[in-house]
């Protein structure tokens, strides 16, 4: 009876997992969820066509985890907007992307739902993060939240309103989902979050940081076994900053484009020769992305008036994901 009135008061959260090669670091997140002890949520492994016998350690080991098993390396948006329907259908009111290289501390799911309860506004929320080796904030928060530290070490009870939080663990409501549109495509992998918080925000949805709420992010952990595309993933990660620059709905396309040229400006000075190839290769990124501008301006325009992005880019074939339950049950493809 009293885990029935628990389910009854908590929403129901689906836990998705976002895996590529990452099997060892799989079971100490998977151990931190069943540590939390929350009593209406469900945990899914989103794999991207991992090589590393991610899937068939968790189906041996962790018959409570759903594998939602894509047919290539779909990245981070895609990925998501293909597996969180599959949640939906089972029920769930707010979604969790996490990435691999996670732990909960106790408590952490509990003070989300206490939020997400509290404050029908809120589409958003994200916790606030511990370093990997220590009790001391994160570089995340130290680099973007340095003002929630104190609430962060009191265990403050009270959210935070902030711009963005952290994609690698951050949970959105299922109404905030249907009202926001997907996470946006154009982006693959980098800077999707920070982009689906801003139209959150531009929809009226709140966004908020969860000083009661812990979890650790080793950072980097989730691409090691992938390091021989670093290079190219930083190159990513530098055009879709820009590429965010410039679709910021707030305020009009000129001004983005002012911001943008600004932007580029400040990172391509170079006060020392060794840092004259990141200068060109900031110079070749710039390029690509002007090569981009009509395609950018229709998502600024977009998300201007409110529509939503596609789930999966335009020339691309729908991909069939596997659905694969505890035990190795097929339920669907």
């Amino acid at each position: 009876m009293k885990q029935q009135v628990a389910e009854d008061i908590f929403p129901k959260i689906g836990i998705f997992i976002l895996n590529r090669n990452g099997k060892e670091w799989l079971p100490p997140l998977y151990d931190s969820i069943r540590a939390n002890g929350y009593p209406n949520g469900r945990v899914y492994l989103v794999d991207n066509a991992s090589a590393d016998d991610s899937v068939e350690m968790t189906l041996e080991r962790f018959p409570e985890v759903t594998v939602i098993r894509m047919p290539q390396n779909l990245g981070y948006t895609v990925a998501y907007n293909l597996a969180m329907p599959h949640g939906f259908a089972d029920g769930c009111d707010w979604v969790i992307w996490a990435n691999n290289d996670i732990r909960l501390e106790p408590g952490c799911l509990g003070e989300l739902a206490r939020i997400a309860r509290a404050n029908p506004a809120a589409g958003v929320l994200g916790p606030a993060f511990l370093a990997w080796e220590n009790d001391e904030a994160n570089y995340y928060i130290l680099g973007n939240h340095p003002y929630a530290i104190q609430a962060m070490k009191s265990r403050s009870p009270a959210p935070i309103d902030v711009e963005w939080v952290e994609g690698s663990f951050l949970m959105v409501s299922r109404c905030c989902l249907e009202a926001v549109g997907p996470l946006d495509p154009f982006f693959f992998l980098y800077w999707e979050e920070a982009d689906f918080c801003r139209r959150a925000r531009f929809h009226g949805w709140r966004v908020l940081l969860v000083p009661s709420a812990l979890v650790r992010h080793y950072g980097g952990g989730s691409s090691t076994g992938e390091q021989q595309i670093m290079p190219t993933a930083n190159q990513l990660q530098s055009r879709n900053y820009y590429i965010y620059k410039l679709t910021n709905p707030f305020q009009s396309f000129s001004g983005n484009l002012f911001d943008f040229i600004h932007l580029f400006l400040t990172l391509i000075r170079c006060p020392f020769p060794a840092l004259i190839p990141w200068a060109k290769t900031h110079a070749r990124i710039f390029a690509g992305v002007l090569r981009d501008i009509h395609t950018i301006y229709k998502k600024w325009d977009r998300d201007r008036v409110g529509g939503h992005p596609p789930m999966i880019k335009g020339d691309i074939l729908f991909p069939k994901v596997e659905v694969i339950q505890g035990k190795g049950i097929r339920i669907s493809n």
